[in-house]
């Protein structure tokens, strides 16, 4: 799935793109955030609404969009973020499109390799922490300094989503230690290092994201770690299933919690 239109010629013709910020804007291209986002949108309808006259043309398109995921999926277990810094924001998206089709760390490889991508890169005060450089040079780099929240937050819920947390937990727990010794006096989170970009060399500042995901890292974490909720499969039929969704992954309660 590309941004504002089908992709219609060759990316050849980049080659007379006039820009001289902008890189790959002469063709639109399709980018696992679009993708996955279509994806656990279109997985969530299928839950809510099973058997409608559309189930089958939406089972067709999720499966033509999962092998566009795991096909441009990198060696390293990565995927390259266009819209975000950046193999971390691009990994989050591309670990959750193939978890809301049911892919764990524990049953996919695609998902076992991007989560060991993550955990190799996590850094000692516990956080993940990667440069805007990446995005120009498409290869993984470290952020100079302290971690970043927002990269943090990231990873963390590509973990989560991966049900990473039921392999080894360890790493969301640093994670999640990291978050909260990161809060301010205030409630809010420091403004860091950039952390949005488009067309490769634009680097934006979204102040809010700060905040906001930070406090939905550490949501997920506490329902899913410390309380113990576990993700529906997607043959359940139960009526508590759904009652919380991230970015479509729905999830129950465990029989030990529902009995609290």
């Amino acid at each position: 799935m590309a941004t504002y239109e089908n992709t219609r010629s060759f990316h050849a013709l980049e080659i007379i793109n006039p820009a001289e910020t902008f890189g790959d804007i002469v063709v639109d291209y399709s980018y696992v955030e679009c993708t996955s986002a279509c994806v656990t949108a279109l997985t969530a309808f299928q839950k809510l609404h099973p058997g409608t006259k559309l189930s089958s043309r939406i089972k067709s398109c999720l499966d033509k969009a999962e092998s566009f995921i795991r096909r441009i999926q990198r060696p390293d277990g990565s995927w390259y973020g266009s819209w975000g810094v950046c193999f971390t924001y691009g990994t989050w998206f591309g670990v959750t499109a193939l978890a809301s089709g049911g892919a764990t760390a524990a049953n996919d490889e695609s998902v076992r390799k991007a989560c060991s991508f993550l955990v190799e890169r996590q850094r000692l005060d516990g956080g993940w922490g990667e440069s805007y450089l990446s995005c120009q040079d498409k290869a993984y780099s470290q952020l100079e300094g302290d971690s970043h929240v927002v990269n943090t937050a990231w990873a963390m819920m590509a973990l989560l989503a991966a049900d990473y947390h039921t392999v080894d937990p360890k790493p969301l727990h640093k994670a999640a230690v990291y978050l909260m010794r990161s809060q301010q006096e205030s409630g809010d989170w420091p403004q860091q290092h950039i952390s949005g970009v488009f067309n490769r060399n634009c680097m934006i500042t979204y102040a809010n994201y700060r905040n906001i995901f930070p406090i939905w890292a550490l949501g997920l974490y506490r329902r899913l770690v410390l309380q113990g909720m576990t993700r529906a499969s997607s043959s359940s039929s139960t009526d508590d299933q759904a009652w919380m969704c991230c970015m479509s992954d729905f999830f129950v309660a465990s029989a030990q919690q529902q009995q609290r």
